[in-house]
């Protein structure tokens, strides 16, 4: 995607970059789906080590922050977690939330309704 700008990739291990990029892909086309318009995604990774001597930073703490900015609204995220995919996919998941809330999309869908 041309619209998607991520900051402290570099910080990720190659594996790590790319499973990033498949769930963006992915998260793109739900919020696409939701939001029906064209958005820019703006993703922030920052990563902390437990231990400031810990030179392979086997272990290490993920913070993503994802801001969406569409073309009548903006959403933001965060996430914190010690494993980076499950950070990725609270953050997408929390977007997601967002944009539901706002354009009531469960509401509109149909399913579930009494007639």
């Amino acid at each position: 995607m041309e619209n998607v700008e991520i900051k402290g990739a570099e910080i990720l291990k190659e594996s790590e970059v790319f499973e990033l990029n498949k769930e963006i892909e992915g998260y793109a086309e739900k919020i696409n789906w939701r939001t029906k318009s064209d958005f820019a995604l703006k993703l922030v990774i920052k990563a902390n080590s437990k231990k400031t001597d810990d030179k392979d930073n086997k272990r290490r703490r993920y913070s993503l922050q994802a801001q969406i900015k569409g073309e009548t609204h903006s959403f933001q995220a965060s996430s914190e977690d010690w494993d980076f995919n499950k950070a990725v996919h609270q953050v997408f998941n929390k977007l997601l939330n967002e944009i539901e809330h706002f354009y009531h999309s469960s509401e509109q869908s149909g399913v579930g309704r009494r007639k």
